[in-house]
């Protein structure tokens, strides 16, 4: 055994660029709007007084601080003044003056400056100059027409298989370097296993002549869509809370989740995949089934962060737009374009008045958030066909009669259009009010009548229950179009000094690509999904194949996938990104195509061999001289061990939907029973809700559903291999493994060999048959299930089990 545990440690550490990139996200989404809002009407260059000389519109501003000292010490919260006064510990700084921010606020900012304090900004003021260089700016590689550039000469004509194998070559030719080795056929066996479906290859007998490498099966397996829908989610930042200080469940985000599954599995055309979830309510539809699927998709709009305790609807619409413009602009086309909604963006050739273009396109849609707490006219969300459409809507008779039956006095308070009945239902939610409160219901007509006819109220009660049940499965968050407005550009992103109205459209320097006109009667949704779905744009085909060159690969050709802006990587290899680019568009925007095409690649089927020359010339192997080492995402991770120990269930679960309390609070639920139903599936089935992320996920990088996360930080902590040498889950498995390999293992030899075929998906060599039996001959018990579980717990927290090599 003791060959398997001194197998080297991978230590594969975060790409630097990377790590930037996610916290500066972080900064712009979390910090800067808040600055902005709160903060700069008295701390910045444009205020009519710097009060305290302190400025917080730059980041010497924020760290050199004002009469008190540095506002802001990096890495340290608890030497930072602005954490003093924004928590209200001193009563001579508490800012801002007329209000305290709300705790998960304060928490960001904790967060914040724990992290370093990341901040873009530089200069000695945040004014930015009036205009932004739009033709200087098309000159960015990215906003260049995508090229079909001649495949390369090499000297080496034995070595490639593929076209963009030439290109890697040529790239690595042109500095005097060779490619490693290729991979053993198991170890590649597993890789694709791994990258193609987040499960372990299943066990084959060596005598199979069918080719291991021929990803052909795996691709059309269900188990594909829950891999590569994993990824996307990440993208598109799923939750099944609200998050924003107030987490609200959003009970119905799964059936978003359940389409980009089955999108996936379906090999969606990429371009109907981006049209249907920027617009698919709006798409026709050949089908009831078509209908449904295509407004489950619109959920990309919905499921992100959202403050549901805004008092004003107009600052609660312009943040989700907000929202909703980060999302999409990352995701698709890989450009911060929500950093121009306070300023010109900082580096981009992107002003403000775009992003208020956008904005008025998206505020001009009306989301339906499937939760009781929230904007939306009805409590349930859009309704799915057979209904065509319509959404489900109690009448006021019924919720009135709710709220007189003692149930669920929320819905009532949502759901009643009438303004005298609202306001009637608002005060009676104050139980002390209660006797008050129906003697004043009473007095209405209407429900004199009501009350007259139901008698048999528990009765009454369990009819509108099942109605309600009978109505869930049939809603979903969704996006309608709402009336079609344009918005005024918001002067350092302050809803209360409005500047010049803008035409809803699109980013000036993408104007090339052509689109119709955004109609007066449409919100442009339609027009946004089709002008990004389009073969011409000079981004969309760029970000896509990038993406699925990184997780094949474990870095992108552009290392920064959620950024291709003057601040992101540029790429390593420019002619092969536009060559994957064209063939993406050439063969109908096909997904699996694509991965099915670089899988056949030499470059894919390297080995992670170390080359001293290479290595030196390329240390972060950006030229491709041999495969990345990557390590188990969380999800795969815990995938993984299940199915190995035979405890996995591989069919999609039921929907959960939890019980209807009066508080939708994710922190004041029992969340248990809302939990077990899946805790055997699958992990993409297992409810992701912001601030309550497991702690076992977190601890193996899995993403803050908050951001836009297009490539997982990947951190090497001791308390990982902690966790996997102590923690209840993996010795429950790796007992459980046990139990499966024992009755088969007739010596300690066949036991180990059945342990590392099932483990590592190889053959034990000699050496670490006989020093595995060894260590089982002396394990303390004497118990053959509690020395194999030791073995199989070993191999579990080995280094070849945690990564793809």
């Amino acid at each position: 055994m003791t060959k398997i545990m001194k197998r080297p440690a991978l230590f594969l550490l975060a790409s630097a660029t990377a790590l930037v990139a996610e916290d500066m996200a972080f900064f712009e989404t979390k910090i800067r709007p808040v600055l902005v809002e709160k903060c700069h009407s008295c701390h910045s260059a444009g205020a009519e007084k710097v009060k305290g000389g302190l400025l917080l519109d730059t980041r010497e501003g924020i760290r050199r601080g004002g009469d008190s000292g540095p506002a802001v010490t990096p890495g340290e919260p608890a030497n930072s003044l602005l954490l003093t006064a924004i928590r209200y510990q001193d009563r001579d700084m508490e800012m801002p003056p007329k209000e305290k921010l709300p705790a998960s606020v304060i928490a960001d900012f904790e967060k914040w400056i724990a992290m370093g304090a990341p901040d873009p900004r530089n200069g000695s003021a945040a004014v930015m100059p009036p205009t932004v260089d739009i033709e200087e700016g098309r000159k960015h590689w990215a906003f260049q027409p995508i090229s079909n550039p001649p495949v390369p000469q090499v000297k080496d004509e034995s070595w490639p298989r593929t076209d963009m194998d030439r290109f890697i070559l040529a790239a690595l030719e042109e500095k005097g370097l060779r490619p490693v080795a290729d991979a053993a056929p198991e170890v590649l066996r597993r890789r694709i296993a791994f990258d193609l479906t987040g499960l372990p290859p299943d066990q084959t007998d060596p005598t199979d002549p069918s080719d291991p490498t021929d990803p052909t099966d795996l691709l059309n397996s269900p188990r594909f869509g829950e891999r590569w829908a994993r990824h996307w989610l990440d993208v598109a930042r799923y939750a099944e809370s609200a998050g924003g200080g107030h987490n609200v469940l959003f009970p119905l985000a799964f059936r978003y989740r359940d389409y980009v599954i089955d999108a996936l599995n379906a090999d969606t055309p990429y371009d109907q995949f981006i049209r249907e979830q920027l617009a698919g309510d709006l798409l026709p539809a050949r089908s009831d089934a078509r209908r449904n699927a295509q407004l489950s998709a619109t959920g990309f709009l919905c499921v992100g962060v959202k403050d549901l305790r805004e008092n004003s609807n107009h600052r609660y619409r312009m943040a989700l737009a907000d929202e909703q413009i980060d999302a999409t602009s990352r995701a698709f086309l890989g450009l911060t374009i929500a950093c121009a909604k306070c300023h010109d963006h900082k580096f981009d050739p992107i002003p403000t008045s775009d992003y208020y273009a956008l904005a008025g396109i998206f505020t001009s849609s009306e989301p339906l958030l499937g939760a009781r707490r929230n904007r939306q006219r009805h409590p349930l969300g859009a309704g799915l066909a057979p209904m065509a459409g319509a959404p489900v809507v109690f009448s006021d008779a019924d919720f009135a009669q709710m709220l007189k039956l003692r149930v669920d006095a929320t819905y009532a308070r949502l759901a009643v259009r009438d303004e005298k009945y609202r306001i009637l239902i608002e005060k009676g939610l104050d139980r002390k009010n209660s006797e008050k409160h129906n003697a004043m219901l009473e007095a209405i007509p209407s429900v004199q009548k009501l009350m007259r006819v139901v008698e048999d109220t528990e009765a009454a009660c369990e009819a509108l229950r099942a109605r309600y049940a009978a109505a869930q499965p049939h809603s979903l968050m969704a996006m309608r179009e709402d009336k079609p407005e344009d918005c005024a550009i918001h002067i350092r992103g302050e809803d209360t000094q409005l500047g010049p109205v803008v035409k809803r459209g699109f980013p000036q320097v993408l104007a090339t690509v052509e689109t119709a006109p955004v109609p007066q009667d449409q919100s442009g949704r339609l027009q946004l999904a089709e002008w990004i779905a389009s073969p011409r744009h000079p981004l969309t085909a760029r970000v896509m194949v990038n993406r699925i060159w990184q997780h094949l690969f474990g870095a992108g050709l552009v290392e920064t996938p959620d950024d291709f802006g003057l601040t992101g990587q540029p790429p390593s290899n420019p002619a092969l990104l536009d060559h994957l680019a064209s063939r993406f568009i050439a063969h109908g925007w096909s997904v699996k195509k694509m991965i099915a095409e670089i899988m056949g690649s030499r470059v894919y089927q390297l080995s992670t061999a170390h080359d001293g020359k290479a290595h030196e010339m390329d240390p972060a192997n950006r030229l491709h001289w041999r495969m990345n080492r990557r390590r188990l995402g969380s999800d795969a991770l815990f995938d993984a061990v299940r199915h190995i120990s035979g405890d996995l269930a591989l069919e999609r679960p039921a929907p959960v939907i939890p019980p209807t309390p009066q508080d939708d609070r994710v922190k004041s639920m029992d969340l248990k029973a809302w939990f077990a139903p899946t805790a055997r599936h699958r992990t993409i089935y297992q409810p992701v809700l912001r601030d309550h992320v497991p702690e076992d996920w977190k601890l193996f990088d899995f993403p803050d559903p908050e951001l836009v996360t297009g490539r997982r930080a990947q951190t090497t902590v001791p308390t990982q291999a902690l966790h996997l040498m102590n923690s209840p889950f993996i010795a429950e498995h790796a007992r459980k493994t046990a139990a499966l390999l024992l009755p088969s293992a007739t010596s300690a030899e066949t036991l180990v060999r059945a342990a590392c075929e099932r483990i590592l998906n190889r053959a034990p060599t000699p050496d670490e048959i006989r020093e595995a039996a060894a260590f089982l001959k002396s394990f303390p018990a004497n118990d053959k299930s509690e020395s194999a579980a030791a073995l199989c717990q070993t191999l579990f927290g080995s280094a070849e089990f945690l990564y793809l090599y």
